[in-house]
């Protein structure tokens, strides 16, 4: 199964996780403003990607696994937040720049070595680094942009009966 099938069907089990969780969820944290629910975003993320790169790195043949797996425990994290955080549209958005900040500022260093990559040795071909490099920006603006979609949709779709 290659690389782009999979994160096909992370990003699929993602966004059906977002229809079927608001259903049963039932909320047992009351966040009483932007910067408590944004830093718990925060963790979260940072959880998540820690424990990606520690699976990926030690743990042989673990990619395909976390990369399904992650996206969707994140979003699934991120709608129990937001269900928690029944704030106004600029308070929630508040608390999602908060959150996402690690992918925002991974994007802008990804970003940033992108742009001044240089051979460690004259003839050394650099396509691979800036295709990883790519490919991270690709992967931090779609979290972004996925969390965001998320904790910033309006709460009466939650309601939706699928019955």
């Amino acid at each position: 199964m290659s690389l782009t099938m999979l994160g096909c069907i992370a990003l699929f089990l993602a966004f059906f996780s977002l229809i079927f969780i608001r259903q049963n969820l039932k909320t047992r944290f009351d966040f009483k403003n932007a910067w408590t629910a944004g830093g718990s975003i925060l963790v979260i993320n940072i959880i998540l990607i820690g424990l990606t790169i520690l699976g990926v790195f030690f743990i042989p043949f673990s990619t395909p696994f976390f990369i399904v797996i992650s996206p969707v425990v994140s979003v699934i994290a991120w709608v129990f937040i937001k269900e928690s955080f029944r704030k106004p549209l600029l308070k929630r958005l508040h608390a999602v720049i908060v959150g996402q900040s690690i992918y925002i500022g991974l994007f802008i260093y990804l970003a940033y070595k992108n742009s001044t990559i240089k051979p460690s040795y004259p003839g050394e071909d650099m396509f691979m680094t800036g295709l990883g490099y790519m490919i991270g920006m690709i992967v931090c603006f779609f979290a972004t942009l996925i969390g965001v979609i998320a904790f910033l949709l309006p709460h009466k779709i939650s309601k939706i009966n699928l019955s």
